[in-house]
């Protein structure tokens, strides 16, 4: 055994343990910031750059790359040092957060929207196997806490930032004025993060479910025009088809245990993302509020989810029944601010006075049910049940990633490419509002059947160990 080997194989600690924690958390941070950011100026940048229409390009690119490259984070963390993984991808996402802020069209932008996702669909499962092997037990329920709670700051931050620098300097500056702070931020975690302590079988590297993964994602954002409907369950089943042969075996399927966590989380992300997600472009071009409206819009889901989050993660569902009570809650929320968000669009209108307080409600309604949930949901995905079931670290750490980010990608792409292209049908974004807040409005009622599964024990056992096994 090399020295290196030796350094590795020792347990981290105590001081090493708390600068991960942190560095985590601060990364989260960050990445709360990008993503209010990205939303904030998405309306500016179309405008600007002329690309209104390429609303669903522009989010297949920044979803199908990570679908490339999120279900191979296992192989990948397997395969190669942790700190490497880490130090190349975040250069990879400053290389393509400085081709969107050099673009001279909405074409070279959406160019340097996919390779920042191409690396942070890697980020974010070597992220979550930084959480799940770095961090003991106890440290690790405190920071998914504080990496849900650490949105109370980004939600205000991240627009108030984007809005600011937007309004003085642009929405190119807005690009890359905080990646100083990510590149030390993230440096610091790769130096603190621990290798894997034991010799480790490599995990496969699904690249043909990958690609399928990935062009179901692009398939979502054809521009069709009349003809899109008929696309989207074609992108729909391809990219559910490959995510079930790429999560633990049975997962789609599963009626308990970490299995029916995962398929709860994708389908409560599909809700929660397809709902506010769009809240720029919705706020902005059906409902003609302006930059610092819509500034406010943006931020009132993820300040209510932080706020929540902050305590129900400090303070865990350690129950199956104080989960399903939890669940009961959050599926209620969720359901309330979808209809409010109907409502807002459907009474409310362009002009008209209480907007904006309607789209802070339901927003707000919104953040408030994944709040309730989603620290213990993803707690339950990442804890081992005292009986194997066949998933390792490494692989959960990638299913929970893929699980939310599926259900995500699938909601979020059908819904800006239906407010960005639908025109061929309705020609009103107010309109194409209306539709999209009712459809989701009748996907949340998948949400508490979803998360009641969750809240079952894992009665598979064995089984479930053995059929996971083989699947690998």
């Amino acid at each position: 055994m090399t020295a290196d080997d030796r350094s590795a194989a020792a347990p981290p600690r105590s001081r090493s343990v708390v600068t991960l924690a942190v560095s985590l958390v601060l990364v989260e941070l960050l990445a709360g910031m990008q993503r209010y950011l990205s939303q904030t100026v998405l309306p500016l940048v179309a405008a600007d750059l002329d690309g209104a229409h390429l609303y669903g390009p522009l989010d297949a690119a920044a979803q199908a790359p990570t679908f490339l490259t999120m279900p191979l984070g296992a192989w990948l963390l397997s395969r190669f040092r942790v700190g490497r993984l880490l130090v190349v991808l975040t250069l990879v996402t400053v290389a393509g957060a400085m081709l969107c802020a050099l673009a001279p069209s909405m074409v070279v932008f959406i160019a340097g929207t996919a390779v920042r996702a191409a690396a942070a669909g890697a980020l974010a499962t070597v992220g979550m196997g930084v959480v799940a092997r770095g961090l003991p037990p106890r440290h690790r329920q405190l920071v998914l806490a504080a990496m849900s709670g650490v949105w109370l700051v980004s939600s205000v931050l991240g627009p108030v930032y984007a809005a600011g620098v937007a309004t003085t300097l642009g929405w190119r500056w807005a690009m890359v004025l905080y990646l100083p702070v990510l590149l030390v931020v993230r440096l610091v975690v790769a130096r603190s993060a621990p290798e894997r302590p034991e010799s480790v079988p490599t995990e496969p590297a699904p690249w043909g479910w990958a690609l399928v993964l990935a062009a179901g994602s692009a398939v979502l954002a054809l521009p069709v025009g009349v003809w899109w409907p008929l696309v989207l369950p074609a992108g729909a089943a391809l990219m559910v088809g490959a995510a079930a042969r790429i999560l633990p075996a049975g997962t789609l399927r599963a009626r308990s245990g970490r299995r029916a966590g995962l398929t709860a989380l994708g389908v409560t992300a599909a809700v929660y993302f397809g709902a506010t997600m769009v809240l720029s472009v919705v706020a902005h071009d059906a409902l003609g509020l302006g930059t610092r409206d819509v500034a406010v819009v943006v931020a009132a889901p993820g300040l209510l989810w932080a706020a929540v989050a902050l305590w129900t993660g400090s303070h865990p569902a350690s129950t199956d029944a104080a989960f399903r009570r939890r669940a009961a809650l959050a599926s209620g929320s969720l359901a309330a601010g979808v209809l409010v968000l109907l409502l807002a669009v459907l009474v409310a209108g362009p002009g008209r006075a209480g907007v904006l307080a309607a789209l802070v409600a339901g927003g707000g309604l919104l953040g408030a049910g994944m709040g309730t949930v989603y620290p213990d949901l993803l707690g339950r995905c990442l804890t081992p049940p005292a009986r194997g079931d066949g998933i390792s670290e490494d692989r959960v750490a990638a299913a929970v990633v893929l699980a939310e980010s599926v259900g995500m990608a699938l909601a979020t792409t059908a819904a800006y490419a239906w407010l960005g292209g639908g025109s061929a049908l309705l020609a009103e974004p107010v309109d194409r509002a209306r539709v999209l807040y009712a459809v989701l409005l009748g996907v949340s009622v998948l949400v508490v059947r979803r998360l009641l599964a969750a809240a079952r024990p894992d009665v598979a056992g064995t089984a479930a160990d053995g059929a996971g096994r083989r699947a690998a």
